[in-house]
């Protein structure tokens, strides 16, 4: 297990894995003298369903299952009480804090500051993580917000995973694309972004202000997987149908050499919506073309659009 310790900062493997949990799905909260690390861990639906269909299980049980080993986990890091408390439909993990510990002061220097997962980004110190940091950190991201399910296959029928973002945290997933694919070497498919040219193009109201999704073809995903035991089973599956199939060629829709021909999307009204970053309301015609507006360098400039399957009907 590798160890990064500065005058600053602290970061394990266990710390990691924590982070990544925040930065999807945790928020911080101070009242005098009580601090609070909350992380939400929400469910859709009430069961989950095997991909062969033959069956089902109580959802909220199984992350039940899975949580108790990682709140273990987080209270020996943290030495303090951790709790799981369960609402309609999520379960939370919170954590006590009754004095200003060192664990608490190292979150806080970690984030930032910031104290929210609509505000989080990567810490930068995980950027030049040794490998083994980086993996537990996205496996953290992948606990918190990614569902294995055969309903996220590509059109040929390979399976795939995703990421949800929550929509008014436009960095977080160019900085996770980033790490996936500059520093692992993974490769993402696309990100379905929450904006009226990619979610809604052409249509009137504001269903695109929902979450962004990243797609991973499952294959490519497979050094990371899930701590989760039951997302894990899921996500191995998932593999295995690819491979039986002899599908999921890894493509990142990014790379310059893909050169998909479509004409420009139709304008949309709410292109400049306040719910949308400054930076962000004007008009696009693909989902890389957000990626550059928010930084990333990856793509190549070259003449390529979008890929055909960007509308989501969801």
């Amino acid at each position: 297990m590798s160890i990064i310790l500065s005058r600053d900062n602290y970061l394990d493997n266990d710390v990691a894995y924590l982070l990544g949990l925040i930065v999807m799905r945790g928020t911080l909260h101070i009242e005098g003298d009580i601090k609070r690390l909350i992380i939400q861990f929400p469910y859709k639906f009430l069961e989950v369903k095997s991909i062969y269909g033959n069956k089902t299980e109580k959802k909220e049980a199984l992350i039940r299952l899975s949580l108790e080993d990682i709140r273990n986990r987080i209270q020996e890091l943290l030495e303090v009480d951790v709790q799981t408390k369960k609402y309609e439909h999520e379960i939370q993990l919170v954590a006590v804090f009754t004095r200003n510990t060192v664990s608490w002061r190292n979150l806080r220097n970690l984030l930032s500051d910031r104290t929210g997962y609509l505000e989080f980004e990567i810490p930068p110190v995980i950027f030049d993580a040794p490998d083994d940091i980086q993996k537990e950190f996205l496996r953290g991201i992948a606990d918190a917000a990614s569902n294995p399910s055969k309903a996220d296959a590509y059109l040929d029928g390979s399976q795939r995973v995703v990421i949800e973002f929550q929509h008014g945290n436009w960095m977080l997933p160019v900085q996770v694309c980033r790490l996936l694919q500059e520093k692992q070497g993974i490769k993402v498919s696309h990100i379905l972004w929450g904006h009226p040219n990619i979610r809604t193009p052409g249509m009137g109201g504001k269903g695109w202000a929902k979450e962004h999704r990243m797609r991973i073809f499952a294959n490519d995903f497979a050094p990371i997987g899930y701590n989760f035991a039951y997302k894990q089973k899921m996500f191995e599956d998932l593999v295995k149908l690819n491979i039986k199939r002899k599908l999921a060629i890894s493509t990142s829709y990014c790379n310059p050499k893909i050169k998909k021909i479509r004409a420009g999307k139709p304008k949309h009204k709410y292109e400049k919506d306040k719910a949308l970053p400054k930076v962000l309301r004007r008009h696009f015609d693909a989902y890389f073309q957000i990626c550059k507006q928010l930084g990333c360098n990856q793509g190549i400039p070259c003449k390529q659009t979008e890929m055909f399957e960007e509308i989501d009907e969801d």
